[in-house]
């Protein structure tokens, strides 16, 4: 099979490898698109997470290995134990990795085992013909959800983890900064967790269209200041919710400026280097801070989402490569015009074989 195997810094090679088979417990599926996350691009110029001299903690792996964790496919092979499952299904999953023994693990929340993986970075993952998955990290797809795009479904879920982490948000003004596909599916996630007015910062007016078609509004930063803007929007009360989604500095003091007391603040963005916090405007008003990491079962509330059409899916993807294409077309198109993008998809049934 053709597989997508990174080896160092902008080393991604396309080789031919052995199909994997099912061990018990596990499920092969044969790859139909896989979706290229952030944290695969992040991987090209890494190595930021892929162990390359140490093994990793949990699966003992090194690099090289096959990049890819969003992804969906059919069932190929099904492995000894397996229940309720079979050749054929249509099929996405959690990419998670976990021990199953630390607390964390025992309570329910494998998203922040203690010695944590994830597919395609702590083992080989879906940027391939075929992949291996854990029976118990499948998720069925429903019949009128295109295989295309049953990828969305994994950054959706991470939008809808974190406002599930949030509490009750009915009726609340939220701010979001950053309109990547994380910010997103921070956007959708509040919308349809009964939120007030969603207003959406970003560089540019790429997403303007978007946000405003589910009735959000838009605001381009080069046009002013954030704060202002969301003083104007909020007739002064501010923001009750702020999702931070893009990892800098700059974006979380704009984050942090826009909250009103008693405001909660989730940071999905990741830092290159440790920020700057400003802890004394969050004791003075007694605002939150909280965090997320992926997801746990939201993947079936997210393709429930687009099984219902909440979502138009289709306009998510904005471009398509196959593994051949995936350096120049996919990875370095991303580097250069990266805001452009939500989400580009890789048609591995169309790859060279």
């Amino acid at each position: 099979m053709k597989a997508a195997v990174w080896h160092g810094y902008k080393d991604i090679r396309i080789e031919d490898k052995p199909v994997p088979q099912a061990a018990p417990g596990y499920v092969t599926i044969k790859v139909a698109y896989a979706g290229i996350c952030g944290t695969d691009r992040h991987e090209y110029v890494g190595p930021n997470f892929i162990p390359v001299t140490k093994p990793h903690r949990l699966t003992g792996k090194t690099a090289p290995l096959t990049l890819g964790h969003e992804f969906a496919g059919t069932i190929s092979q099904v492995g000894e134990g397996v229940e309720g499952w079979q050749v054929g299904d249509r099929v996405t999953a959690n990419g998670t990795l976990c021990c199953k023994e630390c607390e964390m693990c025992r309570s329910g929340r494998y998203n922040i085992c203690e010695r944590l993986g994830f597919l395609g970075v702590g083992i080989d993952g879906a940027f391939a013909d075929y992949v291996t998955v854990e029976a118990a990290r499948l998720f069925k797809v429903p019949d009128n959800v295109p295989l295309r795009l049953a990828p969305l479904a994994e950054p959706l879920a991470c939008g809808i983890h974190s406002t599930r982490l949030l509490g009750d948000i009915t009726g609340r003004d939220v701010v979001i900064v950053g309109p990547g596909i994380i910010g997103l599916a921070c956007f959708f996630g509040a919308k349809f967790a009964g939120a007030g007015k969603i207003l959406v910062a970003g560089v540019g007016k790429d997403r303007k269209e978007l946000i405003e078609k589910y009735g959000g509004t838009y605001f381009d930063i080069r046009d002013g200041d954030l704060k202002e803007a969301v003083c104007r929007w909020s007739d002064g009360r501010m923001a009750g919710i702020v999702y931070e989604c893009v990892g800098s500095q700059a974006t979380l003091d704009s984050s942090i400026a826009v909250m009103k007391p008693a405001a909660k603040l989730m940071v999905m963005g990741v830092f290159q280097k440790p920020p700057v916090f400003d802890m004394n405007t969050f004791q003075e008003a007694e605002r939150e801070l909280y965090t997320s990491q992926a997801h746990i079962d939201e993947i079936a509330v997210a393709l429930q989402y687009l099984s219902d059409g909440k979502i138009d899916a289709d306009e998510l993807i904005t471009r398509e490569v196959t593994l051949d294409t995936l350096v120049k077309d996919g990875f370095e198109e991303l580097l250069v015009n990266g805001p452009k993008h939500i989400k580009v998809m890789i048609d591995i049934d169309k790859t060279q074989k």
